[in-house]
């Protein structure tokens, strides 16, 4: 999922207030940048949070942001990627099927990599669903991203358990900022912010924004009768971990 999706679960939907909790949730993807791999930075949260409880109760919240996001254990992008309900695949895969032709031929990619590009257009039609119903979500990102005594006291922090540099850290919260919209989130804004992220992973700019444009929008309409039906499913799966943590 994208950021404003995991602040919108770790702050609306499980409860848990406060910028360590917001740069937590959103850690899982800011660290790819710093070296670690996608499978071990979705899996970080026991480590932290053994590491930090009961000896620092920010970065006792900042794990359990980093918790609700991950996928071992069982955090939002465990039911958005990798498994929802009986269906094959998580939730943004599987909303993405109808998609996939369309994805394949608009960002010029190959057959192999449609179902994985496809379901990040699900992932940006929930970014937009949520914006137009929740606008201030964008606001607590943007404060939590701006406060640069906050992420630098973590990136400290963090130096010791992850094994990694504090500036390293640091810099992955900067390099997540850039890929963030200056303006007010709509179709267009996604479509260009994919574009530069495509280009960062793949070296590959060919894209038709306009047709991508197109089916963020499709996307949103066919998730807005159940999306939120997938955050609380989400959320019920997750309360018996959630609940032994805070406990």
């Amino acid at each position: 999922m994208y950021p404003l999706a995991h602040i919108y679960f770790v702050d609306r939907v499980l409860g848990l207030k406060g910028e360590p909790a917001v740069l937590g949730s959103i850690f899982p993807d800011a660290a790819i940048s710093n070296g670690l791999e996608w499978d071990k930075s979705h899996s970080l949260a026991d480590m932290l949070w053994n590491h930090f409880q009961g000896r620092d109760n920010k970065m006792a919240f900042f794990s359990l942001g980093v918790l609700s996001h991950g996928i071992e254990p069982r955090g939002l992008d465990y039911f958005s990627d990798e498994k929802y309900k009986d269906f094959e695949r998580g939730y943004c895969y599987e909303k993405s099927r109808v998609f996939i032709d369309e994805v394949i031929a608009s960002c010029n990619v190959i057959p192999e990599d449609g179902w994985w590009k496809a379901h990040n257009f699900i992932e940006m039609s929930v970014e937009l669903y949520l914006f137009q119903k929740y606008p201030f979500l964008l606001s607590i990102l943007r404060g939590a991203l701006s406060n640069s005594s906050l992420i630098r006291e973590i990136s400290k922090k963090l130096e010791g358990p992850l094994g990694i540099s504090s500036k390293l850290v640091e810099e992955s919260f900067s390099l997540f900022t850039e890929f963030m919209l200056e303006d007010d989130i709509n179709a267009r804004g996604l479509a260009l912010r994919f574009q530069k992220q495509h280009y960062f992973e793949d070296s590959n700019d060919s894209i038709d924004l306009v047709k991508c444009q197109e089916i963020i929008e499709r996307g949103k309409i066919s998730i807005a009768g159940d999306i939120d039906c997938f955050f609380e499913y989400a959320h019920k799966q997750m309360k018996p971990i959630w609940d032994n943590y805070i406990c």
